[in-house]
């Protein structure tokens, strides 16, 4: 008799600000595809403070899918506390960031749902990386680099999409906000020791000049979240007893 596999319920996450013309496509393009590939799912969408019409947009979509939630920050509070905001209330053992400026190729995203469950981390990588930018592209793999040499996982990526085990991620105090929250929160668990599968995604065409990441503030955020990892800081209150003996990394793929 052939077992049964895994249902693949989702929490996913959608943060914006001030993303009028992009976060439409965007939803447009994941709820089809959570739709089809998951047997649940929920979708939180992040306004962290626009003032613009991206909330109003938001809030249209939930009023015609009952899993969508919207939560609307009056002001700016960064990428990390929107993903802790779902992250606690998250219904489902799983749990992914799509960010709302339609980054992402639907097909990439597609690949990402069908690999949930595969381990204890999905972890995608951005495979057309050198269509971007030149200092974007160089920023990206100059930060993969440095991130490889300090911490040994040698990954393809590490801010790119990823679908978390909720279990062990409430169990970690990431101390990072926005562009470093999930580089301090993906390192943390692998750690851990949980098991992960890597999976390549596309990146939509870029306008050039809209990025947000080549920002000076940016580099603090990441050097600072960076001293605290070296330091060990997120994982001290962790139950490491939990953890399997013969937890191994899954080789990537």
């Amino acid at each position: 008799m052939t077992p049964s596999r895994a249902a693949k319920r989702l929490t996913i996450v959608i943060p914006a600000l001030n993303e009028q013309d992009k976060i439409a496509d965007t939803i447009d393009g994941v709820l089809p595809l959570a739709r089809e590939l998951l047997d649940d799912f929920e979708i939180f969408l992040i306004d962290d403070g626009s003032t613009d019409a991206t909330g109003a947009i938001m809030d249209e979509f939930a009023a015609s899918e009952p899993r969508i939630i919207v939560h609307h920050n009056p002001e700016r509070r960064g990428v990390g506390a929107g993903f802790e905001y779902a992250l606690s209330r998250a219904k489902f053992d799983a749990i992914t960031l799509i960010p709302g400026d339609h980054a992402f190729q639907n097909e990439g995203i597609a690949r990402m749902f069908k690999a949930a469950g595969a381990a204890d981390l999905v972890i995608t990588y951005r495979d057309n990386q050198s269509d971007r930018s030149v200092n974007r592209s160089l920023q990206s793999h100059s930060l993969r680099f440095i991130l490889n040499c300090l911490f040994g996982f040698w990954l393809s990526d590490y801010h790119s999409m990823i679908v978390y085990p909720v279990k062990w991620l409430r169990q970690i105090a990431v101390k990072a906000d926005g562009y470093g929250y999930q580089i301090c929160a993906l390192i943390s668990l692998l750690q851990l020791g949980l098991t992960y599968v890597q999976v390549p995604v596309s990146l939509n065409a870029e306008l050039k000049g809209s990025s947000r990441a080549l920002r000076l503030r940016t580099y603090f955020e990441l050097g600072g979240t960076i001293v605290s990892l070296l330091r060990r800081v997120p994982i001290r209150h962790v139950d490491l007893s939990q953890i399997p003996d013969d937890a191994e990394r899954a080789p990537a793929r």
